[in-house]
């Protein structure tokens, strides 16, 4: 399966696995449709390779529940969690066609066109510079969501993703925040996040 080979696994339990793919797939949701919405085809490509982690994790997941089921009831307790877990997959398959649309430059309708007008919030991705007065602090010292409007729901940290990350989370240089907010908060926090405005409500570097 040499599609899965470039995301690094470590043994996680049904729970943990399942955790990660209601996370992943309410990612790409929100990413599919701000991709659609805006035409932004690098956030369409994040939401292709959470489709490929998906998968992953599925497979493991599927491998998972053929270990564990021991007995007839245990197999109808793991079943639920496989439909659960198929009805989640059909959801990600989903979001990646509409992130397909956008890759393949599939001409919005005009309602659409119209909803993007109407539309009060975004979710964007966040580069994050080494002089940015965010770096070295986490998101509890920060509070991004009170201070800049934008609410961190992802961190892209190489090729690995946090997914909700939590009040003890320290910014790095080079990390890329998934944010949710207005137009104008979100410009914001990315000129925050460039070094460009040192102010971070009302602290200054």
């Amino acid at each position: 399966m040499e599609e899965f080979e470039e995301f690094e696994y470590q043994p996680k339990s049904v729970k943990e696995i399942f955790i990660e793919m209601k996370n992943i797939v309410e990612l790409m949701v929100d990413l599919a449709y701000t991709a659609i919405l805006f035409g932004d085809k690098e956030i369409a490509e994040e939401v292709l390779d959470l489709e490929e982690r998906m998968d992953l994790l599925n497979y493991h997941l599927m491998t998972h529940a053929v270990l564990a089921a021991r007995n007839p009831k245990e197999a109808e307790q793991i079943t639920s969690v496989l439909q659960m877990a198929n009805s989640i997959e059909d959801i990600s398959n989903a979001a990646g066609d509409l992130a397909k649309m956008v890759l393949e430059g599939v001409e919005l309708h005009p309602v659409i066109t119209e909803a993007i007008m109407e539309s009060e919030e975004v979710i964007a991705k966040v580069p994050v510079s080494a002089d940015s007065v965010i770096v070295g602090k986490t998101l509890g010292e920060l509070d991004l969501a009170t201070n800049t409007g934008v609410w961190i729901i992802a961190v892209k940290r190489g090729k690995r993703w946090i997914f909700a990350p939590d009040k003890d989370f320290k910014i790095k240089p080079g990390d890329i925040l998934i944010g949710r907010g207005t137009h104008t908060s979100v410009e914001h926090l990315k000129e925050i996040a460039r070094g460009i405005i040192r102010v971070v409500g009302d602290e200054r570097a």
